[in-house]
């Protein structure tokens, strides 16, 4: 299974949307993006939506988290086939993600294997054709956001200059350090309680034979955390050599389509 775990047990704060009214005001500008007469209505989605979301772990024992990659979901259990993946040329206009409460004494055992703050931010990847891969470009990324002060929170992000994406590319999520945003199979292995299956699958920036930290000393662990790298680079190439099962990265992005 992925994810790093450390074993403590706190009381969850309940998941709260948090919206920022810079959202609504991004819509509206996208209802006034210039368009023949006539043209099609507004359309919006939300990558990554599902009606059954699981609720990310910690503090529950042991807690998970994931650090130092960028991934992207592959597929849910639903059947849906790369939610990730645009269907239309688009912008997005703001980026969800569903945060746990890892407790004072998780944070510092994170802090110290990934370094802190936690924080993550959104990316927009194309796939490169005719290499061995799956091979990913990083065409453009959001802004850094801290997510200390939102830990038990789901939080939405709007993004004060939209990302543009075009049909066929993909919305990742980017974890410099580490981030409590990972649902696994609490039984670590299916069937899972808490509704997951091994069709929830997801896809990471890792290289291929570096994939698990499963049964690893903490000295091994720490050594493949640094051989860990997130796609940062703009313009950069990157294998994503590591397809985990069982497993949701908890992250949405809010896409809007140009009228015409």
């Amino acid at each position: 299974m992925p994810g790093i775990e450390y074993a403590e047990n706190r009381r969850r704060r309940p998941l709260v949307l948090v919206a920022s009214a810079a959202i609504l005001l991004a819509i509206l500008l996208a209802v006034a993006w210039p368009g023949r007469a006539g043209s099609a209505p507004l359309r919006v989605v939300v990558m990554g939506k599902t009606a059954n979301t699981p609720k990310p772990e910690c503090p529950k024992d042991p807690c998970r988290v994931e650090g130092r990659i960028t991934g992207f979901q592959s597929l849910y259990s639903d059947g849906t086939n790369r939610p990730f993946q645009a269907k239309f040329d688009g912008r997005i206009i703001s980026w969800s993600i569903s945060l746990a409460h890892p407790g004072h004494s998780n944070s510092a055992f994170f802090n110290d294997i990934f370094a802190k703050p936690s924080e993550a931010r959104i990316a927009v990847l194309r796939r490169v054709e005719g290499v061995k891969g799956p091979v990913f470009k990083l065409v453009r990324q959001s802004p850094l956001q801290v997510l200390n002060p939102y830990f038990g929170q789901t939080v939405e992000f709007a993004l004060d200059h939209p990302l543009k994406v075009l049909d066929g590319q993909v919305v990742g999520l980017t974890v410099p350090t580490w981030a409590p945003m990972f649902a696994g199979c609490p039984e670590l292995a299916p069937p899972c309680s808490n509704g997951l299956t091994t069709r929830d699958t997801w896809r990471g920036s890792r290289r291929p034979g570096r994939c698990s930290f499963d049964n690893l000393t903490p000295e091994q662990v720490r050594q493949r955390v640094q051989e860990s790298h997130p796609q940062q680079k703009p313009k950069s190439k990157r294998i994503y050599g590591c397809y985990y099962s069982a497993a949701r990265l908890l992250y949405t992005a809010t896409v809007v389509k140009r009228p015409g």
